[in-house]
């Protein structure tokens, strides 16, 4: 079912718009909302992907560090993820 609508673009958007094909544009615009949608499930599933991930290793690693210390591998594995995952222990 097509679905008439009505939108207020922002000035980029707007030039953008105003340079498509005269009689393209509906069809641009429905394959851009498609495919922004696809993409931003993607995102999202790679989102939550990398937040389970990142607490898999967190765990992985306080269980590490409470058996081995600050062993080279969990010095190298905290150095390595700084910024993403990494022990908060500031007296290192």
């Amino acid at each position: 079912m097509k679905q008439l609508i009505s939108a207020t673009l922002s000035e980029e958007a707007a030039e953008i718009y105003n340079n498509w094909e005269r009689q393209q544009k509906s069809k641009i615009l429905s394959e851009l909302i498609v495919k922004e949608n696809s993409n931003l499930q993607a995102l999202k599933a790679l989102s939550e992907a990398k937040s389970r991930t990142q607490m898999i290793i967190h765990q992985a690693m306080i269980r590490l560090y409470t058996t081995e210390g600050k062993s080279p591998l969990v010095l190298k594995m905290n150095d390595t993820l700084i910024g993403n995952v990494h022990l908060h222990n500031y007296d290192w």
